[in-house]
Order: C-alpha cells, then structure tokens, then sequence
C-alpha cells in the first residue's frame, strides 16, 4: 500500500512527505543540541547534511515533468528509502523521556538519544551519497528550464541552501565554457616537483602559497591537444569530494617535445597524496571497511567522467589517487582519478594502438567501456591477494588475472556481471547511466563493515 501510495503522489508528492519529516527532525536535532557536547556535534551534522539535501529535493521536485521515465523511476526508488529512513529517526527521536529525572537515567537517555542520532547521520550521509549521481544526471540532461529553476534557487535561498543550485549550474556551464584553459610553460618553473611512487602522474609544489598540484604528462601521439583543452574546460570546477576528480587548472602544451601537461589543483589540507597501488602494497593491510570506501569512490569517479561525456581507458591502481591529510587522523580520504593518457568521447571509438602492452591487463579484449575497467580495478581494491613474479610478461599477467577472475575472484565478488553487453550497447547515454547507478553504486553503497 505504501508503494502504490507513492507511485500515486508521484516524485513531487514523495518530496513534500520528505521534507515534512526532515523538518521536523531539524527541530527536534536542535532541541536537543545542547544536551552535551557529542549530541551537539550530531545535531550540526544532520542540520548541514540536510540542508544540502533538502536544496537538491526541491530542485528535483521542480524537474519532475522534464525526467525520462528512467530517472523517475530511480528517483522514486531512492527517495522512498529516504522516506523510510527518516520516518524511522523521527519517531525514535521523538519518544518521551522514560527514564525518569534522575542524573543515572538521563545520563542513559542521552546514550540512547547519542546511538539514534549516530545512525541518522550516517544513514542521511549515506543516503546522499547514493542520490547526487542521479540528481547531477537529471541537470545535465534537463531542458533549458532547468538552468530556469537552478537560477531561481541561487536568489531564493541563503549560501548553505543554495550551493547544490550554485554547483548544478556549473556543472552544466562546463560543457559549454569558453574560457581559455591554455597555461604558459612558465606556470611549471615555479613548482617543485615530487615523484609519487608507483604512479604515472607528479606531485608539484609551490612552496611560497603551499599549494599542491598534480601534474599529469600525456603523449600528443595519444591525446590530441583539442580533446585535451575540452576535458580541462569540463573538469575546471570539478569537486573532487563530490565528483572523484580533480579541478583542472589548465594545460601546458610543451614547445620542446610532443607532449602535454594537465595542472591538477589539490584540495587545501589535503598533502598526503598516495597511489592505489603503493597503498595496496603498503603494510599494515589496509581494513575493510577502507577498501570498500576505496572502491565506491572509485565507481562514483567513473560514473562523473562518463557524465562528464568521456570514458577513461587508463585506469589502473598507478592513476588512482588516495588524498588524506597528514594533521587529521580521522579526516575523510578523497578518492580521485587521474592518468589521462587515454581518454575518449563517450560515443567515440577507442584508440589503443599506442597502449603499452603492460596497460593491457585492465583493458577487456572486446568491451570498451569503462565499466568493465571499474570492476577489473575493484579486483585489485577488494580482495588482498598475492602479488606476481615480477618477471612475467604483461600477456602472463593478464592470462593469470583472467585465471583468477573465473576461479578464485568469485568468492570476493561473485559471477554476476554488470548487464549484457549487448543491452548497454544499444542504449543511450542516459538510460546506461541509470543502469549503473542502480545496478552498481547503489549496491556498492549499501556495504558496510
């Protein structure tokens, strides 16, 4: 009854009964706020998390007549779990103090309070993390109205409300920005550069701002000097937090040898800058519960370079980036991909002539998109497994990791792949979106250890 309830109110109507609830456990949050020092802490997670995702509700709530029958069928999808999770935090949030006025039962009842408000953050942080892919597709593939309604909602509502709108319009000003994002050769005097091990890319410092850049070299034999100014245009304003890819700041075209140099901005604060792969090989082994936000980082970047309207053919543990930062030991790693030596347009064929052989092992011998690439790389994030003899050939490697792929892998992973070929091939850009939110990151971010 609840479903066909939904199905009948519509996207729009399950909006309203969200933020019904969400309202009320914002008030409820700050009524209790000045319980202790943790609950408030809590409390301001869950009014921050909120607001952000109530801005995103309205919006989609406006474009509900603009979406194929696709996005609002996940969008129904997705915004009944968040009906259900916060029905459920309003009502044990909202349960009267039983345990009486003594300072040993209200110390127990802000225990309780504590654990309820502990599993509502998370589950909303979560939550959110599984709606944005979704709701970024519905602004980009919107009519010109969305622009309309993004606009509206910049005037309309304060800063922390209207940055989702702020940052949706970006997101579609980037594939029509005219900008230059050509840099002279000089930019790179002034860096100091780092080797980063176990990775194609650089680490650049500029010493005097303490500002941190990566430095991504590309063979003009490979890339061409127009496709890369149009993925630094699409990539300027990228937030790596949201997208798992970095702001680009522009690119260097080399007057001395064929190659280009894409400048990747870091995020403040976040100088620790790792490989996947010397993070895999480091010890201790890394928990799981790390290994599983690696990888749904590294699913979400994939799904926001295809939005972004390219596939990349590159990656590999060497052009994933893992960024902490080294004064805060419970700070959130950033997950972003880098190593653009092979790129394509979405709907462009692939061009691996120039592919070295050992690049080859990531790459399916039939299958091009990089959804097969996401989850050859999961099979290096997921499971710990030993490394190879150093002297096999990449051929070996690659008959030895398809070995394991139809053996010992399916006890990590299973034997149920993405969808068939065929199927994907045949569909729109729109509809395989859809497709991998649902089938692959929802799933994705359901785990937790």
């Amino acid at each position: 009854m609840a479903e066909l309830a939904l199905g009948i109110a519509g996207v729009a109507g399950t909006v309203d009964v969200c933020i019904k609830f969400g309202k009320y456990l914002v008030k409820a949050c700050k009524d209790y706020g000045q319980a202790d020092e943790l609950v408030h802490e809590l409390s301001v997670r869950i009014q921050v998390c909120w607001f952000r995702i109530a801005s995103q509700l309205e919006i989609v709530k406006e474009l509900e007549d603009n979406m194929t029958e696709d996005q609002r069928e996940l969008q129904s999808h997705i915004l009944r779990i968040l009906q259900s999770k916060l029905e459920a935090a309003t009502v044990v949030i909202a349960k009267p103090d039983r345990h009486g006025s003594s300072k040993r039962n209200r110390a127990l009842h802000f225990l309780s309070l504590r654990e309820t408000l502990e599993s509502t953050v998370t589950d909303l942080e979560s939550w959110q993390k599984r709606f944005e892919p979704s709701w970024f597709q519905i602004i980009k593939t919107g009519s010109t109205y969305t622009e309309d309604v993004l606009k509206s909602a910049t005037l309309t509502n304060r800063r922390d409300r209207g940055d989702p709108a702020r940052e949706g319009l970006k997101f579609r000003e980037a594939f029509n920005n005219s900008e230059t994002v050509k840099l002279a050769e000089r930019v790179l005097e002034n860096l100091e550069m780092q080797v980063i091990p176990f990775c194609e890319t650089e680490l650049a410092v500029k010493q005097k701002e303490n500002k941190y850049f990566i430095i991504d070299t590309v063979s003009r034999d490979t890339v061409a000097l127009r496709d890369a100014r149009e993925l630094a245009s699409r990539l300027r304003d990228s937030n790596p937090s949201t997208f798992g890819t970095l702001k680009c700041k522009g690119v260097v075209q080399l007057t001395r040898e064929p190659s280009l140099k894409f400048v990747f901005g870091v995020p403040d604060g976040y100088s620790r800058v790792r490989s996947c792969r010397e993070l895999l090989l480091s010890g201790p082994t890394n928990s799981l519960t790390t290994r599983l936000k690696i990888a749904r980082q590294l699913v979400t970047a994939v799904y926001y370079v295809h939005l972004y309207e390219f596939v990349h053919k590159n990656i590999s543990p060497e052009t994933i980036l893992t960024l902490e930062s080294p004064n805060a030991e419970h700070a959130q790693m950033l997950v972003c991909l880098v190593g653009f030596q092979f790129f394509r347009y979405a709907d462009a064929p692939t061009n691996t002539s120039k592919t070295e052989k050992r690049s080859l092992v990531y790459q399916h011998p039939t299958r091009t998109g990089e959804i097969h690439g996401a989850t050859t790389r999961l099979s290096s994030v997921l499971p710990n497994t030993e490394g190879y003899p150093s002297e096999l050939d990449p051929q070996a490697i690659k008959e030895k990791l398809i070995l394991l792929s139809r053996t010992e892998l399916r006890v990590y992973e299973g034997n149920i792949g993405f969808g068939d070929p065929q199927d994907v091939g045949n569909q729109g850009g729109i509809e395989v979106g859809s497709q991998y939110v649902e089938r692959i990151m929802n799933p994705m971010a359901v785990l937790c250890f």
